[in-house]
């Protein structure tokens, strides 16, 4: 789950490895203004400070500039619930997952603009095109996807080609190729429509497979590594319920595939207890990934880690395809995915 608004403000006003005195006092305002009581606040932050003491200090104020930076935008914009309205409008529009939706709903809710951003996404009311919004609501766009699903908030680019081979390809009429703002290394491939090769890289392994959507796993590597950089960016850990002491390096993680299964893993920091690598896999059954479960007698502690890479690597199968068919104009969505070799293949369907 992604944080709470106070999770939030306790990330910011602990980035640098402490919290200074304003830094209390900007959480005690930060408290009032969501209208937390005692109680709720000690319970959010026992849970979230878990980890603190194991962080040196990097610097000292840091993380109280970013805190009162977002403490007056939420202070000086009186039109929060007109942006969440256009906000929910705009995530319905280029795909709203179940999950992305509970996480937002739950952030919003803190803000007190959960009902807008539910009028926006489901109710037929009136709701602004989206371009831009309030610094304030940062933190609900990263989570809503709106950071990379939005082609009118992307700042214009000079249209650059690849000259290798192909990692994506979407075979479906007036699909057309375009910049990917979320993925700058990936580019189109010129006079192909709908089609992207790495930019400094040569033909795949493998040649690309007949289907609808087709894209190669190198791509969905990559992919994963943004979710995490993500994740970080707004104050939360790469992976979620990792156990105490535990830090994972996000550039070491792998793909493999093997017959219907997709396994991914990554290097983990266990401290005193040295470097590991643990994995987790995803079964393509009947079209539908499902997470395989960690091997029985694996102990608790490994088996969170199991699930939270296991939970990574589907949300990535589930937003990646939203996110390249976007890029490529169509409203469509997607089933029946599959693996063949190196490849995963999806069929497009009309919503």
């Amino acid at each position: 789950m992604a944080p709470s608004p106070f999770e939030h403000g306790l990330a910011l006003a602990w980035s640098d490895g402490a919290l200074s005195r304003d830094g209390a006092v900007m959480l005690e305002t930060l408290q009032s203004q969501l209208n937390l009581s005692d109680s709720e606040r000690a319970l959010i932050e026992e849970s979230w400070l878990k980890d603190i003491s194991r962080t040196e200090r990097r610097s000292f104020g840091d993380g109280d500039a970013m805190l009162r930076e977002w403490l007056e935008a939420l202070n000086n914009d009186e039109s929060l619930e007109d942006f969440a309205r256009s906000m929910g409008k705009a995530a319905l529009e280029i795909g709203l997952s179940k999950s992305t939706w509970k996480e937002a709903e739950s952030f919003a809710d803190g803000l007190g603009l959960g009902q807008a951003l539910a009028e926006g996404a489901w109710l037929e009311c009136d709701a602004a095109k989206l371009s831009q919004w309030p610094p304030a609501l940062d933190p609900l766009a990263i989570i809503l996807g709106l950071v990379v699903g939005l082609p009118e908030i992307s700042k214009p680019v000079k249209m650059e080609y690849s000259t290798g081979g192909t990692y994506v390809k979407i075979d479906y009429p007036n699909a057309e190729s375009s910049h990917l703002s979320w993925m700058p290394d990936l580019l189109p491939i010129e006079g192909a429509n709908a089609s992207w090769g790495w930019k400094d890289a040569g033909e795949p392994s493998t040649p690309a497979p007949i289907g609808d959507l087709v894209y190669c796993n190198s791509v969905l590597l990559s992919w994963i590594r943004r979710l995490l950089a993500m994740r970080r960016s707004r104050g939360e850990e790469g992976l979620h319920n990792l156990p105490p002491g535990v830090r994972l390096m996000a550039s070491s993680s792998e793909l493999k595939s093997e017959n219907d299964r997709i396994i991914i893993s990554m290097i983990v920091d266990l401290g005193d207890a040295g470097l590991v690598r643990p994995w987790a896999s995803v079964l393509l059954n009947d079209g539908s990934p499902a997470l395989v479960p960690a091997p029985e007698g694996l102990a608790e502690n490994w088996v969170s880690i199991h699930d939270a890479m296991g939970g990574l690597l589907l949300q990535a199968l589930e937003t990646l395809p939203r996110q390249l068919l976007i890029a490529s104009g169509l409203t469509l969505g997607y089933t029946n995915i599959r693996l063949q070799d190196d490849w995963l293949v999806h069929d497009l369907v009309k919503l």
